[in-house]
């Protein structure tokens, strides 16, 4: 539940990734964005930058919502001045049929349609459900529903589906704990300790390849799994359950 732009030597974490031919996504509430970091986040590792906009209308905190949004709409200008290799996105993710984000989302497209002389449309948006809409060369907003964060104290959703968790990524969590997703926050499955363990003999066990194979076979295996509707977004075999 952390946030990448509090780590002070965040840079360091760019240039050995870059070292190592890594790409890297970062994404923030930018809650704590600065004009001291700007330089830093044109880093040439960055593939992409994801801004959790709809996070300021789901946390209390003393900033306006134009104090808020100011900082990462002066980033863009600056990326897009000094032609930015990366895509930044702007993430919208509370849709809903309600439309119960309605005014702060109007507000948010007010703001953006003012500095980038973009039209975006509030109507057309939850007519359409548009996946997102460029603002400027790979400059975003990416739009989704709300989700809701894993827990065994979720309501069960299904034993069958897929999830891209330990094909295309895994987490390790601040204490070293390997997980098969970020969403798995508190470490209920924890697959190993990079403290104790190296990560290739982490991923190399008999759990995490049962756990793929399950995924293969459209098998859920792990209980938390089974009670995360986040996967559902790109699994249609899995049913909600009451």
């Amino acid at each position: 539940m952390g946030d990448p732009l509090v780590v002070t030597n965040l840079g360091e974490y760019f240039d050995i990734s870059h070292k190592h031919n890594l790409k890297v996504n970062v994404t923030t509430t930018a809650n704590n964005l600065s004009q001291l970091m700007f330089e830093m986040l044109l880093h040439p590792v960055l593939k992409q930058i994801n801004f959790s906009v709809n996070s300021y209308n789901a946390n209390s905190h003393k900033k306006t919502l134009i104090e808020y949004l100011d900082p990462i709409l002066s980033y863009i200008e600056y990326a897009i001045k000094n032609r930015q290799n990366h895509f930044i996105n702007l993430r919208i993710w509370n849709l809903d049929e309600d439309e119960s984000a309605k005014a702060f989302n109007q507000a948010v497209f007010d703001y953006v349609n003012e500095r980038f002389n973009t039209q975006i449309n509030m109507n057309e948006i939850y007519t359409n459900r548009p996946k997102n809409i460029r603002i400027s060369p790979k400059v975003f907003f990416n739009f989704d529903d709300y989700f809701e964060w894993p827990s065994l104290e979720n309501d069960f959703v299904s034993k069958k589906g897929f999830c891209y968790g330990l094909d295309s990524h895994f987490s390790i969590l601040a204490s070293g704990k390997v997980t098969p997703c970020c969403l798995d926050k508190d470490g209920v499955i924890d697959l190993g300790n990079i403290n104790e363990d190296s990560l290739s003999t982490i991923l190399d066990s008999s759990r995490v390849k049962t756990i793929q194979k399950g995924f293969k076979e459209n098998r859920v295996v792990e209980e938390l799994c089974q009670h995360c509707s986040y996967r559902t977004r790109f699994d249609s075999s899995a049913i909600i359950s009451q």
